[in-house]
């Protein structure tokens, strides 16, 4: 519950500071090629602010990535998300 809780105020903090930048980003590569790897077809060219502090909140938590399904889940609701 703990982890929730920080990994969702840790989203809110960085979409409140995705807010005042609007520069591309780019993710790291490691997180990138693990994206490509479970979701092939994902096309992380136009990630918004808010997409990034998701996926990076999403792969610092090992417990998204339990299941190699459920990983791919999360990645597509993300990156679904606009």
């Amino acid at each position: 519950m703990k982890r929730f809780a920080l990994a969702s105020a840790l989203v809110a903090f960085s979409a409140v500071g995705a807010l005042a930048q609007q520069a591309p980003v780019a993710l790291p590569s490691s997180i990138t090629s693990q994206i490509l790897t479970l979701v092939p077809s994902a096309d992380l060219s136009t990630l918004t602010n808010s997409q990034y502090a998701q996926l990076v909140t999403f792969f610092a938590d090992s417990e998204n990535l339990n299941t190699r399904a459920g990983a791919a889940q999360g990645i597509e609701a993300i990156l679904g998300a606009q």
